[in-house]
């Protein structure tokens, strides 16, 4: 008899055990994905507010005052972006270190954290043409008088790209990789009012 009561406790342990282990693992499972949520919603708050910023043009003019384009803020969109969870950046997504490798962006020289215009950066701002914002694969001109930018924006957007890694928390992501990127995108229509002139 005592053996036996013996033996059924060294079962309900192992058992205890295994199903301890599979429950750790289902939970830090489900907390990493409940941050890679609140994570995108945070980015997709950031990108429509650097889309918003961005939807209202500038003028660029020449020295004599006369108008040569009118074109995105591509200098002020990234800060607005980087802003929109405080100067802090605390939050589920530290905009100011989008690369999270913790130290800040803007110490740092790495061309996809500072080059907007390139297709792979972590912020990619682009300026298109097109009537329907669900497949827009047209140009919109800024330098011509009386189309595109020059004519209200109309039938231009801005889209802003947003890229963020997310480090994992769960105790097995190392297997696989010990960072996923994170993208969402905004598109957004031109303004037909200016933001400012930049001098």
């Amino acid at each position: 008899m005592l053996r036996r009561n013996r033996r059924t406790k060294g079962q309900a342990l192992v058992e205890f055990t295994l199903a301890a282990t599979l429950i750790f693992f289902l939970l830090a499972a489900a907390v990493d994905l409940g941050l890679i949520f609140f994570t995108l919603q945070a980015m997709r708050t950031a990108a429509q507010e650097g889309a918003t910023f961005g939807s209202y043009p500038v003028q660029v003019l020449n020295s004599d005052g006369s108008l040569r384009e009118v074109t995105l803020n591509y200098a002020q969109i990234p800060a607005r972006i980087r802003g929109a969870n405080g100067e802090s950046g605390v939050g589920f997504a530290n905009l100011l270190d989008l690369d999270n490798n913790g130290v800040r962006d803007s110490t740092e020289t790495n061309p996809l954290l500072t080059d907007v215009r390139n297709p792979n950066a972590f912020i990619y701002v682009q300026l298109l043409g097109g009537s329907d914002p669900r497949n827009l694969t047209g140009t919109c001109p800024t330098s011509t008088p009386g189309s595109g930018m020059q004519n209200g924006g109309r039938n231009c957007w801005i889209r802003v790209t947003l890229r963020y890694n997310y480090r994992f928390n769960f105790p097995l992501a190392p297997a696989f990789a010990d960072t996923v990127r994170l993208q969402v995108a905004t598109v957004m229509p031109i303004r037909s009012s200016f933001y400012n002139t930049p001098n």
